[in-house]
């Protein structure tokens, strides 16, 4: 497998950090976190309620459960100052409520923990669609459409309950959903979506608390004359939509839609369309496109996959409050290689080791591109390449013994046979 040379320096850096830390001494000094839950609806405290410590580098162990006092205070003492990131849940109104605490070497951190109450209401939320992109995989046409929520409620809350599903449109001829899914903490969960009387349209169940969320879909569309006119009602009023294609051989026109000037976006042919109503039709017509889908760009040196570039984490658990916490975890210990069996187990060690190397290294990609596409925040994101590379690291530093165990072997073997 070729690896570039900026890839080898970074893979190079990475071994020699992970093996400085493993011969590196030291102790866990404590560590305290001071907080107040407040009711970020009516900025009053909440109190006394349950507050649970989770460590999602370790099976989300429940480090400790303590309650907060009747003025929203609490104090969470002798946890682990060593640890990358500590996760506070709350639950409050039927949603549960996350913190990310990263000690960093500190003795203690300031936080606070807003919960809100809820509402199903859904007139003070603004949507966009930031990223509708279409690629070509030889005659198939696969779609990504990113819509971004906004929940602007006055005061916060959070939008959940009874007919307050987010709804989205799927186009009815088309061949598969490849991926439907929500961020969380900037980490993308697998949701899955609930027909509807209407056809083609399905709802998606899950709490959209004040700020930015985001939903994200992906599907394939027939593609055999490389022409496909896509048609999609918009379900809600529509303040942005950028329509990309991902290589220039691909054209997009619309007879209805006013699509302005292509323009350059992430490396990409993007189109900007004004503000949209709710009950319009998004038309336009899709024609071209390489048959592999786009050469590589310039901000990278690796072929794209034929396959959906967004890493999904699937939860067979269905309330939305755990899937945020599940998902997290199992997106830090993806692929962390010594966490879980390999299915090749009969496999030699060191086919074993490269197929982990050659894993991780799509993980990354595929993290560049969440990361491109904004899915992912740049704190996450530099946190999630972290621990790719540090498994990167292990996986290296093992091939490395494993190849080295082998000369030995390989000498004795030699210098029996010249005995004979």
């Amino acid at each position: 497998m070729a690896v570039n040379v900026h890839r080898n320096t970074r893979l190079i850096l990475a071994v020699w950090l992970w093996l400085s830390a493993a011969v590196a001494p030291g102790t866990a000094a404590a560590f305290e976190i001071h907080g107040t839950v407040i009711n970020g609806t009516t900025g009053a405290p909440v109190g006394p309620i349950d507050i649970r410590v989770v460590d999602p580098r370790h099976g989300m162990a429940t480090e400790e459960e303590i309650k907060s006092r009747a003025d929203g205070a609490f104090v969470v003492e002798n946890l682990k100052e060593n640890m990358s990131i500590y996760l506070l849940q709350v639950d409050y109104g039927g949603v549960t409520y996350t913190e990310m605490v990263r000690p960093e070497g500190r003795g203690h951190i300031d936080l606070q923990i807003n919960v809100y109450d809820t509402t199903p209401d859904w007139d003070q939320v603004r949507v966009t669609i930031p990223h509708l992109m279409m690629r070509r995989t030889a005659d198939t046409l696969s779609v990504d459409r990113m819509f971004t929520v906004f929940n602007n409620t006055d005061p916060p809350r959070t939008i959940t309950g009874d007919n307050a599903d987010f709804k989205l449109y799927l186009p009815e001829d088309r061949l598969k959903v490849t991926s439907m899914f929500v961020t969380s903490l900037g980490v993308p969960i697998s949701v899955h979506p609930h027909p509807t009387d209407t056809p083609g349209v399905y709802t998606i169940s899950y709490p959209f608390k004040p700020g930015e969320t985001r939903v994200g879909t992906s599907f394939d569309l027939a593609y055999p004359e490389t022409r496909y006119t896509y048609k999609e009602p918009l379900l809600y009023d529509i303040d942005d939509l950028v329509i990309l294609a991902e290589d220039t051989t691909m054209t997009i026109t619309s007879s209805t839609l006013s699509l302005g000037d292509k323009e350059k976006l992430r490396g990409f042919d993007a189109y900007h369309v004004a503000s949209l109503d709710q009950g319009t039709v998004l038309e336009f017509t899709v024609s071209g496109g390489l048959p592999g889908g786009a050469l590589p760009r310039d901000r990278g040196q690796q072929t794209r996959s034929s396959g959906p570039r967004v890493v999904i984490l699937e939860s067979p658990v269905m309330n939305a409050s755990v899937i945020i916490i599940t998902g997290f975890v199992l997106l830090l210990v993806l692929v962390t290689v010594f966490a879980a069996k390999s299915p090749g187990e009969a496999a030699p060690a060191d086919t074993i080791l490269a197929t982990r190397r050659d894993g991780l290294l799509d993980q990354m990609a595929k993290l560049d591109d969440l990361f491109e596409t904004g899915t992912v925040s740049d704190q996450l994101y530099r946190l999630k390449r972290g621990e790719l590379m540090d498994a990167l690291a292990k996986v290296i530093f093992q091939i490395d013994r494993t190849e080295r165990t082998k000369t030995p072997s390989k000498t004795k073997k030699k210098g029996a046979s010249n005995a004979r």
